[in-house]
């Protein structure tokens, strides 16, 4: 389970006991990257325009970057139902999975590199109108269509995708590439230490 903390007063005893399971119980997740997630915080952060954000550090030696730490932040002002929490917690530990991930396993500077070239393939992302970061805005960032990718697939919320209307939902490539980016292509489906995945589409 991930370490929780309400800072709002926005949860029931009930309600915090189940979002603190929720990742592991219902989210794609191993006992390789879970321990990266220090907290996740809810907090009333006010009328900032975001209901959550991943944020993280990590230790750089020479061109290496190892030992990601990171933070979810859950900002109550928006999110006021527990579903709402699960909805953007999903996001943001897609996030924490692939971004983390990228960070370990491919040495990525991830806000200022774009997301590999075969995602932009797969997903069918213009070079031109897509960027790392949110200089084109946030539904032209790799990296939250790749988040929504994630809960598209690897949550409850399967089927739900915030830029379907962009550029689609993703297909069953890319299902697979945000596995890999954890566990590489010639690990098993079976090396996967976690409760269980979502029904599969």
């Amino acid at each position: 389970m991930i370490n929780l903390v309400d800072e709002a007063g926005a949860l029931s005893t009930e309600e915090f006991h189940e979002l603190k399971n929720f990742v592991v119980d219902e989210c794609l997740c191993t006992q390789v990257e879970t321990p990266w997630l220090e907290y996740v915080k809810i907090r009333a952060d006010g009328d900032t325009g975001y209901k959550g954000y991943w944020t993280a550090q990590w230790d750089e030696v020479g061109l290496d970057k190892r030992n990601v730490k990171a933070v979810i932040i859950l900002n109550a002002t928006y999110l006021k139902t527990l579903e709402d929490m699960k909805k953007t917690l999903a996001h943001e530990f897609g996030h924490h999975w692939t971004l983390g991930y990228m960070i370990e396993n491919f040495e990525q500077d991830i806000w200022k590199e774009r997301m590999p070239l075969d995602y932009y393939r797969m997903r069918g992302l213009d070079l031109d109108n897509f960027a790392p970061d949110y200089s084109k805005d946030w539904y032209h960032c790799d990296k939250e269509v790749l988040a929504e990718d994630y809960k598209y697939f690897y949550s409850p919320f399967d089927g739900e995708h915030r830029m379907k209307n962009l550029v689609g939902n993703p297909s069953e490539e890319i299902k697979a590439k945000i596995v890999d980016l954890g566990l590489g292509a010639r690990r098993s489906w079976e090396e996967l230490v976690r409760c269980r995945f979502s029904k599969s589409k």
